[in-house]
């Protein structure tokens, strides 16, 4: 399913929390699988190729793993076991269905938005000097 939107969403630069709550950083609200109750936080990721999830977000959002093949993977300076799962991802008011592999351990406090699945979805345009993101939904998904 793609919702596809006419008007750029725009977005501040977030904090991550700790160790340094005042960096700012660009770091989305996303709704995984139609949960709209708390959106995860992720981080915009030219250098990753897919999106990858904390495991427990696919829990939560009812997103069954357990028949799914297991990739160990490293990502950045840890290994973890991933499963790839196609799932319905919102932020704001455009929804898209995207690969995302789902990993545990997860450590991290945010999840990543990769080239495949996040960035072929939009146009992206990073105002850094302003701290602010702007998405703008593609009509027809690229590389997914």
């Amino acid at each position: 399913m793609v919702a596809r939107v006419g008007r750029p969403l725009r977005f501040p630069f977030r904090s991550l929390g700790e160790p340094m709550p005042s960096v700012l950083r660009p770091v989305l609200p996303v709704e995984v699988g139609g949960l709209h109750r708390a959106p995860y936080a992720g981080l915009l990721d030219t250098g990753s190729l897919h999106n990858r999830f904390g495991a427990f977000v696919a829990r939560a959002a009812g997103i069954e793993l357990a028949d799914v093949p297991v990739e160990v993977i490293a990502l950045g300076g840890f290994r973890t076991e991933a499963r790839r799962a196609s799932v319905e991802l919102s932020i704001g008011e455009a929804t898209w269905t995207a690969p995302v592999w789902f990993c545990d351990p997860w450590p991290l406090g945010f999840h990543l938005l990769g080239l495949k699945g996040f960035f072929d979805h939009f146009s992206v345009t990073i105002r850094a000097a302003r701290y602010e993101i702007e998405l703008t939904q593609e009509p027809a998904a690229g590389l997914s």
